[in-house]
């Protein structure tokens, strides 16, 4: 892509890919990548939950992310959601959501 000149001494945006965790620095949460429209991100809640649209310039890389790998906690508790919703399990589904968000309160 081209740049002008008054473009050409700035670094690429950060641009996660879907399903990537991100932190919205203007809600201070992490949330789940969804989506790219409209010039936003939709995101969510890990492991489920409203989602809300997000500036490109608000997100950032989560902490697992930043350091290049993926959080090992975050990937078993996503995988037991899903393992649970699988088989309707509602209940099992709901734990392993507020699971998830009080692991990403503490962990990162």
């Amino acid at each position: 892509m081209p740049h002008t000149p008054e473009h050409a001494g700035e670094a690429p945006a950060y641009t996660p890919a879907v399903g990537e965790l991100v932190w919205d620095a203007a809600r201070k949460r992490v949330g789940e990548v969804m989506d790219h429209r409209w010039s936003r991100y939709q995101l969510r809640p890990p492991g489920g939950g409203i989602e809300w649209h997000a500036e490109p310039g608000d997100v950032r890389p989560s902490g697992a992310a930043r350091q290049g790998q993926r959080c090992e906690e975050c990937s078993r508790i996503k995988s037991a959601y899903y393992a649970a919703s699988r088989v309707g399990d509602r209940d099992g589904a709901a734990r392993w959501t507020t699971a998830m968000g009080l692991h990403q309160w503490a962990a990162h």
